[in-house]
């Protein structure tokens, strides 16, 4: 028996020593190095694994192959920094990183920014920084959209980021550790008040208004093989920094423990589509004898649309009511938008795509 402890003592002390538990700390300087290497990280730093280890951001789902793809992000901080990274590959293109911390503004279209432009839109966040690199750059830019706007973004220089994102490097990684002071920058843009930090990394084309062929975590809608079509950025992973609301980035924490998405990968990405538009009491109706039009569509995802009316000459007429009681349900009373009845005719119904990624169109008639 004795034989036998001795035996397995050495393999028990080898499993104990290899757990490693990234807690976010005090101070994690004399662990994270911003040198574009991410192996200072820890497991539970790498937010897209879950608990179970399991890796939700495939590795080989790039469009434009391996040379092109984000493969992980890991966040940790200390009560002064946010560290964050990204592991990725690029081959003559560009790695991108949002940063989403404000419900209030945000970029709306990338294709209308001051400075890196890209055909992306997005929905569901809307990013206030975000850090940008190219192919065998190794200092990457960090930049900030103007607090309250959506298209006026501003180079901060003088942070810590690197980056060994190279040709052909499959181990690269881009790195940026970032002061508290600079996400939270006045008395309105506090962490108690915005205790929620939402995290997206892209691959993009170098060239202005490119798009590009994958993201972490992974698209509703999916990417684009063609680098010019417009492409919706709507999903994230979101990381609670205070959870207890003392207004102080939480310590003794496990970053991955902390991390929800929009939606969870892995999943197959579905372009958005209709699949049953349903007028309840036809396509007909007379406003005069106090009718109105009622409409619902069911869709293969969680979406959210608008409609306008418009008539046959292509002039806008009013937008429908939404069913506050009801999802993707709206009504019209025949009245245009100054509160008049409009003439007996046919109108046509124009339903779009919060997301911008899709519309749709219905014809109606209004009789006596």
């Amino acid at each position: 028996m004795i034989k036998i402890l001795q035996r397995y003592k050495p393999i028990s002390f080898f499993f104990l020593i290899t757990i490693c538990y990234g807690l976010t700390e005090l101070d994690l300087s004399n662990r994270i190095m911003i040198d574009g290497k991410s192996d200072d990280y820890e497991m539970d730093e790498n937010i897209l694994y879950d608990s179970s280890g399991n890796l939700l951001e495939s590795p080989s789902d790039s469009y434009w192959n391996e040379y092109n793809d984000v493969r992980q992000i890991k966040v940790t901080w200390d009560e002064s920094y946010l560290y964050v990274a990204v592991d990725a590959s690029s081959w003559d293109n560009n790695v991108l990183l949002f940063i989403d911390i404000y419900d209030d503004y945000g970029i709306q279209d990338m294709g209308q920014l001051n400075a890196w432009q890209r055909s992306f839109k997005f929905y569901n966040f809307n990013p206030d920084f975000f850090v940008g690199n190219w192919d065998t750059n190794d200092i990457p830019q960090f930049w900030q959209v103007e607090e309250g706007g959506i298209m006026q973004v501003n180079q901060i220089l003088n942070m810590e980021t690197s980056a060994t994102i190279n040709t052909g490097n499959l181990s690269g990684a881009m790195e940026i550790k970032i002061s508290w002071e600079t996400l939270f920058f006045n008395s309105d843009r506090t962490l108690q008040q915005y205790p929620n930090i939402k995290f997206l990394s892209v691959i993009t084309g170098k060239d202005d208004h490119a798009n590009g062929p994958d993201c972490a975590p992974d698209n509703l809608g999916g990417m684009a093989n063609n680098s010019g079509q417009l492409v919706i950025l709507d999903n994230y992973a979101n990381v609670l920094i205070d959870e207890n609301g003392d207004g102080n980035p939480d310590i003794n924490i496990a970053p991955q423990d902390r991390t929800t998405f929009y939606k969870t990968p892995p999943f197959d990405s579905e372009s958005l589509l209709i699949e049953k538009f349903v007028f309840s009491n036809g396509k007909t109706f007379a406003p005069l004898k106090n009718e109105e039009i009622s409409f619902s569509l069911e869709t293969n995802r969680n979406a959210e649309f608008h409609v306008e009316i418009f008539d046959l000459n292509g002039k806008f007429i009013n937008y429908a009511d939404s069913d506050d009681n009801v999802s993707l349900s709206w009504n019209w009373n025949g009245k245009n938008n100054n509160g008049k009845y409009v003439p007996f005719g046919i109108y046509i119904l124009r339903l779009v795509a919060e997301s911008g990624e899709l519309s749709h169109k219905e014809a109606v008639v209004v009789i006596k």
